[in-house]
C-alpha cells in the first residue's frame, strides 16, 4: 500500500506545479493586456450600397467572318483612328483579305462585354429590378477566336466623359440620405474617396456623375460603393473593446490601479473601430483594448 506520507508528497507536488502554472498564466495575462489613453478623432458615417457602373462606351464590331486578331492590349489607350483588332475573313478553301477595325474616337479599348453596352445609358429612363432581370452572357474575345460579322470585337471607353454610379438606397439608408439633384458628395470605393454629384433621385435609387475617378472602375460593371452622410465625433477604440453587458455597451477601464466596467453611448463606426461616448469618460481616462485578457476587478499596472 502507498504510504500516507508519500501520497502527501504528490499532493504538495500537484498544488505547488498548480501554483506556479496559476502565476505564470497571471503574468503572462497581464503582459498581453493592452490599455491606452482614451482619444478624441472623427470617423466617417456612411450608407453602403450596391448599383451599376454606367459609361460612355461603343462596341467595336466585325466586318465580317473570321479569325480575330487583337492589335491592343486590355485597358489600352487608343486615338481616334488607332487599328485596335483585325479579322482575317473566312473563304472557302482557306483564309481570305484582313479587315481592319479601327477606333471611331480616343478612348480605353476593352475586350470584356457584357451585353449592357446598348442598355445603360445616361440617358436611358430605366429601373434597376427591370436590369437586374436581364440574362446577359458576358464574352471576352481574343486573339485566335473566331468571330461573325457583326459581333463586338472589343469596345470603346471614353475616359473623359467621367462614369455614372446608378445604385439603389433603401431602409434606413435611404432616411439618412436627404440630398437633392446637384449635390456634391463623397463615395467610397474601397475605402478611397471619389468626388460625385447626384444627378438624379427616383425614389430608392439614384445617379451619380464621377467626373475623376480610379481607372481600374473602367472595367467594372456591378459594384459596391459607401455614400458619406457625414461625420462622427468623440472617443474612437477598437469595436474589439467593447464589453456588453445584457442590453447595454460598455468598457473597461483602469481606475485606481483596478479594471472597471463602464457603460457606453455608441455612436457609430467601422466594424474595426467605434465613436463613444459616456459621463465617466474623458481624455485622463485608460482603457482596456483587448478585454479578452481581464475581468473586472483585477489590478493592472
Amino acid at each position: 500500500m502507498t504510504s500516507l506520507p508519500r501520497i502527501r508528497r504528490v499532493y504538495f507536488l500537484v498544488v505547488l506545479v498548480l501554483m506556479i502554472i496559476f502565476c505564470l498564466w497571471n503574468l503572462v495575462r497581464v503582459r498581453l493586456v493592452d490599455i491606452e489613453w482614451l482619444k478624441e478623432d472623427n470617423i466617417s458615417r456612411t450608407v453602403a450600397t450596391s448599383g451599376w457602373l454606367i459609361k460612355e462606351e461603343q462596341l467595336l464590331l466585325s466586318p465580317g467572318r473570321g479569325q480575330l486578331r487583337l492589335l491592343v492590349d486590355d485597358g489600352e489607350r487608343v486615338r481616334a483612328g488607332a487599328p485596335v483588332a483585325e479579322v482575317i475573313l473566312s473563304q472557302n478553301g482557306g483564309a481570305g483579305e484582313k479587315r481592319v477595325v479601327y477606333a471611331p474616337r480616343g478612348g480605353v479599348f476593352c475586350n470584356h462585354i457584357d451585353g449592357l453596352e446598348e442598355v445603360l445609358r445616361p440617358a436611358n429612363a430605366l429601373k434597376m429590378e427591370a436590369v437586374e432581370k436581364l440574362e446577359v452572357k458576358p464574352v471576352s474575345p481574343l486573339t485566335g477566336s473566331k468571330v461573325e460579322k457583326g459581333e463586338p470585337v472589343g469596345k470603346l471607353v471614353d475616359n473623359l466623359s467621367g462614369i455614372w454610379y446608378w445604385c439603389r438606397v433603401d431602409g434606413e439608408g435611404n432616411r439618412a440620405v436627404k440630398w437633392p439633384a446637384g449635390q456634391q458628395v463623397v463615395i467610397l470605393w474601397q475605402g478611397r474617396p471619389v468626388e460625385a454629384r447626384l444627378e438624379k433621385v427616383a425614389g430608392e435609387e439614384m445617379l451619380f456623375l464621377l467626373p475623376a475617378y480610379p481607372g481600374h472602375l473602367i472595367h467594372r460593371r456591378q459594384v459596391q460603393m459607401e455614400l458619406k452622410v457625414g461625420e462622427l465625433s468623440g472617443y474612437a477604440v477598437p469595436s474589439r473593446a467593447l464589453v456588453k453587458r445584457g442590453e447595454e455597451q460598455g468598457i473597461y477601464i483602469v481606475s485606481r490601479r483596478r479594471v472597471v466596467w463602464v457603460p457606453v453611448r455608441v455612436l457609430g463606426g467601422t466594424p474595426e473601430r467605434v465613436i463613444i461616448a459616456g459621463e465617466q469618460l474623458s481624455a485622463c481616462t485608460r482603457y482596456v483594448a483587448n478585454p479578452f485578457w481581464v475581468r473586472e476587478g483585477d489590478e493592472v499596472e
